[in-house]
């Protein structure tokens, strides 16, 4: 099946070249040098979780177990999951990791033009709405959510081989399975999820619901190909919050304020995009530090094509613009009165947060009307829409740092209360100058398309010229706007110093270590102050230095209770603060959880920690990591001398004294016995154990399902004890085997294998089918 079949292939090819080179260029620069991706989720989650996995590959190891945080936990995501990222392992440095995820921009121009293309656009509309899709406020903010990337980057295939299924013919149905699959297999299931619906919707017939029999099928069957990814991550999900739903008020988090859709048309509305950690004051708007989605930007231009579809495509633009209403309503959450919807609703379907992620519908939706409006420019119909929305936003815009002149009551009032309370007067108005000189800019881009729909209406420009020309000012826009939006820097960064490590190694009796946050450090916040320059730098060096979570992975120290970014970690696993201010009340968990040293940028005050160890790497100065012993850390191994059936009281730290053990066969006192680990790795413990009568063996690492035992290959019960594993072990010696199987692996493998072969199975049964029909009509055939 050829993507862009017919006698104008080359002109379809040349479109997705010219919008995926044009997608390329916010990150050639970084790429270049040398430079990673690192901004947010990216250097502090998916960096060290890549690099743990393909480490892991590159041994021939599958890692589904992570035993370097919460004191090991299922893996984020499935190592066996999305097929580009196994890429990786070819070569495991950021660098390469980052370049793969950059690419997934240029790749999303690729499919929206292949999708476009579905829609009867020509090559030119389709390379215009690819560039608004690729390089829009929505998809250039996810480059530092990854997976969303990666989905969004297959989300115009799913639509367009949706669509394609409505025919029933078996080929598209298998087309739209293996679409589906991809996209699921990325785990950025939220944008995936939304490809979905929106395939379904405009691949609906008027007065024939039966088309969508194909569609619906090639859903079953694409959720059947990703059922090894999909039923493994839905078994992670029920150790953590999202296990039973979050709450009304939890989900609706970073709801779009109904002012933040400004940001559509100016795009440093909260602060400027290519200096956020300096220049950002949204904060009275998103109390949580930066919005989960950074950009909504289009520009007045991208809109005004939007209005030109809309005001002369009656056909097309309908579905696409009902289908955007929709999204946009639960986008706003709180402010639409989507609370009261939710609270109705089984508390199991409220698994995911953040209504802001519904925009990728919206997004998709405006990309979808924009290559329209510019194909009907070409066919000289819209002009004059074009001309009148472009002159109705660009001159306001263009206008805006006439304000504080024009109407100084207002403008006042509007400082006052856009910008945050405890910024002072001077800075508020400088922002609130950058703020009006960016709306300018994009005003007068939008009225430099107004001039080109003057000069086109006049016949001076053709219109094929002048949606070209419209499409360039649209890339210049949107690349002037969001160019800056995801940062890259030198590699070392995300590597812990190796001052840092020496000394680490050097620790006797070194088990789990707990990082106190460097945000919640005042030595932190007092180096920013003096590094201003470089504190990005600074940062990130703070947090490998100091081992956060997860950059310990990276550096091979398992750590304990430190903050869950998944939300997939049970509660009980974490502590309430981030910081060390009550290091004194953090004891009894930080002990029961085998945490022998606390790492801290400050020096700390509390009875019990001994200061063993002042580290001073250069890169960090004037900072200084700290590291303390915990007093009586819980052995990670023990044979436990005492044993109470059942739960441990609150608060109480199991010990080889005394352990409490679920479900415990008897209850033991006086035994004695010792622990000698032969191997461990991430999904495999093997013990050595002796015991002088029947007890239990405690092994102090979080307890999941999966987990199984085995003494002398005899496959025993696996107790639990409190959040930890135990095994009930005899008298003398015995080889304690701990083997870990991820829930849900064995059971999407054989769904998996059904829905191949059903793909298979109508993927031929189409082939044999226009082999024959070609066999018949062949006429070089002689006949019978």
């Amino acid at each position: 099946m050829r993507v862009f079949p017919g006698p104008r292939a080359y002109a379809w090819r040349l479109a997705a070249a010219v919008a995926a080179a044009v997608a390329v260029l916010p990150f050639l620069r970084g790429i270049a040098a040398g430079h990673v991706l690192y901004f947010r989720d990216l250097g502090v989650l998916f960096h060290p979780f890549r690099h743990y996995v393909v480490e892991g590959l590159r041994t021939g190891e599958l890692r589904y177990w992570d035993p370097f945080v919460h004191e090991g936990v299922p893996l984020l995501y499935p190592p066996l999951a999305y097929p580009i990222d196994l890429l990786q392992a070819l070569w495991a440095d950021p660098r390469w990791i980052s370049l793969l995820l950059a690419l997934h921009v240029p790749l999303a121009a690729a499919t929206f033009v292949v999708l476009a293309r579905s829609f009867g656009v020509s090559p030119r509309a389709a390379a215009g709405g690819a560039i608004v899709y690729a390089l829009g406020g929505y998809v250039l903010s996810t480059v530092n959510i990854y997976i969303h990337l990666q989905a969004a980057a297959w989300a115009p295939l799913v639509v367009v081989a949706l669509r394609a299924a409505r025919r029933g013919r078996g080929p598209a149905v298998a087309a739209a399975a293996l679409a589906i699959a991809v996209s699921l297999s990325t785990l950025g299931v939220e944008i995936a999820l939304q490809a979905v619906p929106i395939g379904l919707v405009l691949a609906v017939r008027r007065r024939r619901l039966t088309a969508l029999a194909g569609p619906v099928a090639g859903v079953l069957l694409g959720f059947g190909l990703a059922a090894p990814v999909v039923l493994v991550m839905r078994a992670n999900m029920a150790a953590g919050e999202r296990a039973h739903g979050f709450p009304v008020e939890v989900v609706l988090n970073q709801s779009i304020h109904p002012f933040t859709l400004v940001q559509v048309l100016v795009a440093d509305l909260y602060g400027d995009l290519s200096r956020l950690p300096d220049e950002w004051w949204g904060s009275s708007f998103f109390d949580r530090g930066f919005p989960f989605i950074l950009s909504l930007y289009l520009g007045a231009t991208v809109v005004a094509l939007v209005f030109a579809a809309l005001g002369v495509d009656r056909r097309r633009t309908p579905r696409l613009a009902l289908l955007a209403l929709l999204a946009l309503w639960v986008t706003l959450g709180r402010w639409s009165g989507l609370g009261s919807v939710l609270a109705v609703v089984p508390d199991s379907w409220r698994a995911f947060r953040y209504p802001t992620k519904v925009f990728f519908t919206v997004h998709l939706c405006l990309a979808l009307l924009a290559a329209i409006g510019l194909h009907h420019l070409e066919r000289r119909r819209g002009w004059r829409v074009v001309l009148g929305a472009a002159l109705g936003l660009g001159l306001p815009l263009a206008a805006l740092p006439l304000a504080p002149r024009l109407a100084p009551g207002a403008a006042g009032w509007f400082v006052a209360r856009f910008f945050p309370p405890v910024m002072d007067a001077a800075t508020r108005a400088a922002h609130f100058a950058f703020l009006l000189a960016d709306g300018a800019r994009g005003g007068l881009l939008a009225l430099c398309a107004a001039l080109v729909a003057l000069v086109t209406l006049a016949g001076r420009v053709t219109p094929r010229r002048g949606a070209t020309l419209l499409a360039m000012i649209v890339a210049g826009d949107l690349l002037r706007a969001g160019a800056g939006l995801n940062p890259m820097a030198d590699p070392r960064f995300l590597r812990t110093s190796p001052e840092v490590l020496a000394a680490l190694d050097a620790l006797p009796g070194r088990q789990r270590v707990f990082s106190c946050h460097p945000e919640t450090s005042r030595a932190y916040w007092e180096a920013r102050r003096e590094r201003p320059q470089d504190h990005e730098a600074l940062t990130l060096s703070a947090w490998t230095d100091l081992l956060v979570p997860h950059f310990n992975r990276t550096a091979h120290v398992p750590s304990a209770l430190s903050e869950d970014l998944t939300s997939l970690v049970p509660v009980s696993r974490l502590l309430p603060t981030r910081g060390c201010g009550d290091l004194g009340a953090a004891l009894p968990p930080l002990r029961a959880s085998g945490v022998s040293h606390v790492l801290s940028l400050d020096p700390l005050d509390a009875p019990g920690f001994t200061l063993v160890a002042e580290v001073r790497p250069a890169r960090l100065a004037p900072l200084h990591v700290f590291v303390y012993t915990v007093p009586g850390p819980v052995p990670l191994r023990f044979v436990a001398s005492s044993v109470r059936s059942g739960d441990p009281p609150p608060g109480a730290v199991p010990s080889p004294e005394r352990a409490w053990v679920a479900a415990a066969p008897a209850e033991v006192d006086g035994a004695s016995g010792a622990v000698r680990s032969v191997r461990e790795e991430a999904e495999r413990i093997e013990l050595e154990v002796e015991a002088s009568r029947p007890t239990a063996l405690v092994v102090l690492d979080g307890w999941g399902r999966g987990w199984s035992a085995a003494i002398d290959g005899t496959k025993v019960p696996l107790l639990r004890a409190g959040e930890h594993r135990a095994v009930w072990v005899p008298p003398g010696r015995s080889h304690v085997t701990l083997g870990y199987h991820p829930p849900g692996l064995r059971a999407g493998v054989a769904v998996l294998a059904a829905s191949g072969l059903a793909v298979i199975v109508l993927w031929r049964g189409g082939w044999r089918r226009r082999s024959r029909a070609s066999a018949v009509h062949d006429p070089a055939r002689p006949s019978s």
